[in-house]
């Protein structure tokens, strides 16, 4: 649909928190959620898709004051963010995260386990502080770590000093396969999920829900799993601070950073 200057007509904008909505101090500034609320005033709604746990997103949700059903966990989970009411859930088999355990137990690694709500580590809590406060949840320490996976969890993440992430992820592809989803949220970050979570997945199961054609989406992320959100809307945007190999595959690369990329993509796209 095109408005009365032939520009394409935009839905719906998915954006991702960390290096992308967020600052470098994980704030929501005033002057993005000014641009999202002008956003909204010509009727293009902001969703967030994160890699995030669920309550880990909801205080940005609130300050960014969404409505729309929250991507979480990279997709895995769904929920709604006034009442939490879940939409839909994927786990991943309890044996393959047992199995990313051991084959990430290198004496550096911090490990995490999410079953439902909470997110457990083996790692010191001196080690993880940083990593919990950035998250805004606490941790529950559990060693050996294995013996909280008692269920199908919903995400193991692996953190380590990048050369390291590299290196364990080169093991995890060539032993999983296709039989689980792995990204680099960050490039010290490894993600595993159900085979069948991404972003781009969660985002057009949203759009369908709200009866919103991908080519009326907005998507924007600086991390590797946003690929596929990136690849699914009809416009994908990495900000300034992405990788560059994301960037090549991104239809539209701004020239700013985190959050001032969306404001850019914003006025671009939507206000201008």
């Amino acid at each position: 649909m095109s408005n009365e200057n032939g520009k394409h007509k935009f839905k719906l904008i998915a954006a991702d928190l960390d290096g992308t909505l967020l600052d470098d101090q994980y704030r929501v500034m005033p002057e993005l959620l000014e641009t999202v609320n002008r956003a909204r005033a010509r009727g293009v709604e902001l969703a967030v898709a994160t890699g995030r746990l669920y309550p880990s997103a909801l205080p940005f949700v609130s300050d960014l004051e969404i409505v729309l059903p929250v991507i979480a966990s990279n997709g895995a989970v769904v929920r709604k963010p006034g009442n939490g009411e879940l939409i839909c859930q994927w786990t991943m088999k309890r044996e393959l995260a047992i199995e990313a355990l051991k084959l990430t137990e290198n004496g550096t690694a911090q490990r995490f386990v999410n079953v439902n709500d909470a997110f457990y580590t083996d790692a010191p809590e001196e080690a993880s502080r940083r990593y919990q406060q950035a998250l805004k949840i606490q941790f529950l320490r559990k060693v050996p770590l294995h013996e909280v996976i008692t269920e199908d969890p919903i995400m193991v993440v692996i953190r380590d000093s990048e050369e390291e992430v590299a290196r364990l992820t080169g093991i995890l592809r060539e032993h999983f396969g296709d039989r689980v989803y792995l990204a680099n949220s960050k490039p010290f970050f490894i993600d595993i999920n159900h085979p069948g979570v991404s972003k781009g997945s969660a985002l057009m199961d949203l759009c369908r829900r709200l009866g919103i054609e991908a080519k009326d989406v907005i998507a924007i992320g600086d991390g590797w799993n946003d690929e596929e959100m990136l690849k699914a809307a009809g416009i994908g945007a990495a900000v300034a601070n992405a990788p560059a190999l994301l960037k090549e595959k991104a239809d539209y690369v701004c020239t700013h950073p985190t959050f001032k990329g969306v404001i850019e993509i914003i006025e671009r796209f939507v206000l201008n």
